[in-house]
């Protein structure tokens, strides 16, 4: 009988040090996904941005063919 609760206890043991590993996990991966998706933020700014100087450098371009834009 004592057997049977020492080997409950060591599994429990374990199984709370394995939900502590995993929480922890939890919270870093949490932290990396925030910092990922703020930075993807950023980078789809800046990806907006450098459209909107390329759209306003392609319409000060003359038009084809040697003519001024009407």
């Amino acid at each position: 009988m004592d057997d049977d609760l020492q080997a409950l206890q060591q599994r429990i043991e374990r199984l709370l040090v394995n939900a502590r590993r995993l929480a922890d996990e939890n919270q870093r991966l949490r932290a990396e996904l925030a910092d990922c998706t703020e930075s993807r933020r950023r980078l789809e700014g800046r990806m907006l941005e450098a459209r909107h100087r390329v759209e306003a450098a392609l319409a000060r371009l003359p038009a084809a063919g040697g003519e001024a834009a009407h």
